[in-house]
């Protein structure tokens, strides 16, 4: 296994074990969708992303509050757009 297949199995383990269980559902589902479209950038971008609380990234998301600049990329795009359009 090379070191990318290993970047992705931490992603895919620290997307899907948040504490909460509608973050872990979330963050779980979206990953599990797009770890293999991602290059290590995006990976790099989404890892970033799980670093910061589930209740900012709730927040981000049902857009109660504003994306910080840092996090304006394709990757939360396809989050808030991933997540959309399951409503």
């Amino acid at each position: 296994m090379n070191d990318l297949e290993v970047y992705k199995k931490k992603i895919i383990y620290k997307a899907s074990h948040r504490g909460s269980k509608e973050m872990d559902i979330l963050l779980g589902n979206f990953i599990n969708k797009y770890v293999e479209l991602f290059n290590k950038n995006e990976l790099q971008q989404f890892d970033l992303i799980l670093d910061n609380d589930d209740d900012d990234i709730f927040q981000w998301i049902l857009g109660k509050s504003d994306i910080p600049n840092k996090y304006q990329n394709r990757v939360f795009f396809l989050l808030l757009n991933n997540t959309q359009s399951k409503e």
